[in-house]
């Protein structure tokens, strides 16, 4: 059966003082921002001048937003310590915002040593405030036993807070949690929703993991297609546990024609990103394959393409026992 993946939801959240609104922003790659208001009203953001005045008298908005700037160099020359000490003022002020951007820094120990006993208790914080991307990532370490002792009923819960107010590295860990029973009782009807509802919003990982319910036939008709066509998608954007799912599919023929160059190119694609089980099953399928089709492949990987032959010939499927991982 192929793994899905939970996706880590690194996102910090950061709000902006601009008058009269409140802003904030959010990229799930880099801590940053989703602005709430309209790109015109952007324009009146204060200067870093006038937030740091702000800041100075206390105001929690200004401090967290001082705090992000400094983090990231933003305005101002990238400095942790400063980023720590504006935070903390904001965080310890009950603004949910910047305990979140707080606890992200002792997550990756940005501002010193990782402390993730101490990430837990911000994230917490934020959390019991009812901020999704806290409740999100408070799932993660209660997941991973990461700062708190591991509880897969209490990650479930806090990744269903979050899920159910539309986030979507939540809607894909909450699938994740039903697709494989933990914490909650299995139940793949509720996986596929919550995976569908991330993948809705493009999360990538999510549409990899559908594809393995779809492939799979678990709580849904098997449908070799539509698998591949979610595996496609995401491993065009880098995912590599759906570069390697989507290797098997053309390794075995399921919802493609047989293409062993193809899946070689997308098995190399993933090992060179890490992954373990395609490095193994890269060098049992190149025992099966013609050195033709070998330069074919380092020829496609050299010039970047991605789309199948359709015109290997014909030959047994390959059967190695990894490549039907999932």
């Amino acid at each position: 059966m192929k793994a899905s993946l939970l996706f880590p939801s690194l996102v910090l959240a950061c709000a902006a003082l601009a008058a009269p609104s409140l802003w904030a922003e959010q990229n799930p790659q880099h801590p940053a921002a989703v602005a709430t208001g309209t790109q015109a009203a952007s324009a009146q953001m204060p200067s870093i001048e006038a937030i740091a005045r702000f800041a100075a008298a206390g105001d929690p908005v200004a401090q967290n937003n001082l705090g992000f700037y400094y983090a990231f160099g933003k305005n101002v020359p990238q400095n942790y310590q400063e980023a720590l000490k504006w935070l903390t003022a904001s965080a310890s002020k009950g603004f949910a915002p910047a305990e979140v951007n707080l606890a992200v820094l002792y997550e990756k120990g940005w501002a010193g040593k990782v402390d993730l006993a101490r990430a837990a208790r911000w994230y917490l914080a934020a959390a019991e405030q009812g901020e999704p991307t806290a409740q999100s990532k408070l799932g993660n370490l209660y997941r991973s036993g990461r700062g708190v002792a591991r509880d897969d009923v209490a990650a479930a819960e806090w990744f269903r807070k979050a899920a159910e107010q539309g986030n979507a590295a939540a809607e894909n860990n909450l699938g994740a949690m039903y697709h494989h029973g933990m914490g909650v009782a299995r139940d793949y009807a509720l996986a596929i929703e919550w995976y569908r509802k991330a993948a809705d919003q493009g999360l990538v990982e999510a549409e990899s993991n559908l594809g393995v319910m779809y492939e799979d036939g678990l709580g849904t008709e098997r449908d070799y297609a539509r698998a591949v066509a979610l595996y496609r998608d995401a491993a065009m954007h880098g995912t590599v546990r759906a570069q390697y799912n989507l290797a098997t599919m053309y390794a075995a023929g399921r919802g493609v024609p047989l293409d062993y160059v193809t899946a070689y190119m997308w098995l190399t694609r993933a090992a060179d990103a890490g992954d373990s089980m395609a490095a193994r099953s890269l060098k049992d399928l190149a025992t099966v394959m013609t050195p033709r089709q070998k330069d074919q492949a380092r020829t496609r990987l050299a010039e970047g393409q991605t789309a199948s032959l359709s015109e290997a010939q014909p030959h047994s499927p390959f059967n190695a026992g990894m490549i039907d991982q999932k």
